[in-house]
């Protein structure tokens, strides 16, 4: 499976991230979980050993691309690799998230060979 550090995963939905963590410890992948931006932000602060976050786009207090442009000016000397999540994205939305530095876009819902590819192509 992925040998990686601990995932992020970012979401205001809590069932949506219980299934999330479930699936993937039961596959072996170390994941946390935040359920906000300014959340994520915070876990990000807390552990330094994170370098992936796999946010959704929309979220009410700061959104994955707000968290992105935060993450990137908090903690530029990280190798900080963002994936976004989103069932309602526009293309100005995803154009956004790439003009961040995110490397990978992915529908809702999430599926885990999808995510899986997306982490094995992030840059080491």
């Amino acid at each position: 499976m992925i040998d990686t550090s601990p995932l992020l995963i970012v979401d205001d939905e809590p069932e949506y991230l219980d299934e999330i963590l479930e699936a993937l410890a039961f596959e072996g992948v170390v994941a946390f979980s935040a359920p906000s931006g300014l959340a994520a932000v915070e876990a990000l602060r807390a552990r330094p050993d994170i370098h992936i976050v796999v946010t959704d786009i929309r979220m009410p207090d700061m959104d994955g691309i707000a968290l992105v442009e935060t993450a990137r000016a908090e903690f530029g000397d990280r190798n900080l690799q963002f994936i976004v999540v989103t069932g309602h994205a526009s293309r100005i939305d995803i154009d956004r998230a790439k003009a961040a530095g995110v490397r990978d876009c992915l529908p809702k819902p999430l599926v885990l060979d999808a995510l899986h590819r997306a982490i094995r192509s992030l840059p080491v």
